[in-house]
């Protein structure tokens, strides 16, 4: 019972949080913890607790006159979501190039903690299911997670690498062969997966960078194995570094 109270009293502390925050706009750039609890209904005491929580995160920040405003953490989060938006509208054209050359569906990536999230898609007549829009795949077995996670802080690539969990027939499993591995991936420019996530299932991907030089996506083609094996791999790379180079560029990397 204690428990289930404890656990209450969390959400509706989370819920307030969020209330705090959804009140300042531009019309309203600034408040103080009086407005904030008569406009939530909130104890004022409560109110200015959760505005102290919310300081100390980077979510508000404290005016010189004691009132509160958004805090410079969302100029971070503001800049993740942009820089979203910007790959799926900027990668369309040249995965549709990609797939329409190919002949296997294309995807743009990006990684989300241990998986790679598909922010795009264009399937050819004979598409591969397996990776809807929105769908996550886990990183250490597709050609895209692998393309994303090589170039990532070794903190990163480590914490993957010690909890590696086998899915297809080819799956790495061991940390130091697969660091191996992320790194091959790094120097070559591209990451090859042969039945590692699904037997019978292969992919090819390419880093992304954005306008800083960090890899924020990748793009790349799967199919069946069958297919990925019969074509021209050395083709297929050249051409999904023009489309990673392209898209790159689209989003302010010239290196």
């Amino acid at each position: 019972m204690k428990a289930l109270k404890k656990k209450d009293y969390t959400l509706n502390s989370v819920k307030n949080a969020a209330r705090i925050l959804r009140l300042f706009s531009l019309e309203r750039p600034e408040l103080g913890v009086t407005e904030i609890s008569r406009l939530l209904g909130l104890n004022k005491s409560t109110a200015y607790h959760l505005m102290t929580f919310l300081t100390a995160e980077g979510l508000l920040e404290k005016s010189p006159k004691s009132r509160y405003r958004l805090g410079l953490a969302f100029l971070r989060y503001s800049g993740i979501i942009t820089t979203q938006m910007e790959i799926h509208r900027e990668s369309l054209p040249f995965l549709e190039r990609l797939a329409e050359e190919l002949g296997e569906s294309a995807f743009i990536g990006i990684l989300e903690g241990t998986n790679v999230a598909y922010l795009q898609k264009v399937d050819v007549k004979h598409p591969h299911p397996l990776s809807p829009v929105g769908n996550r795949n886990p990183v250490s077995c597709t050609g895209s997670g692998k393309a994303i996670l090589a170039f990532q802080k070794e903190e990163i690539i480590s914490g993957i690498a010690e909890r590696l969990q086998p899915y297809g027939p080819n799956s790495i499993t061991d940390p130091e062969r697969f660091k191996k591995h992320l790194k091959d991936i790094r120097s070559q420019g591209y990451a090859l997966c042969i039945d590692e996530i699904y037997e019978g299932v292969s992919s090819i991907g390419v880093p992304v960078r954005d306008y800083t030089g960090e890899v924020v996506a990748a793009v790349s083609i799967a199919g069946p194995t069958e297919r990925i094996r019969s074509c021209n791999i050395e083709h297929a790379v050249t051409t999904l570094k023009q489309a990673g180079l392209g898209i790159s560029a689209k989003l302010g990397y010239y290196g």
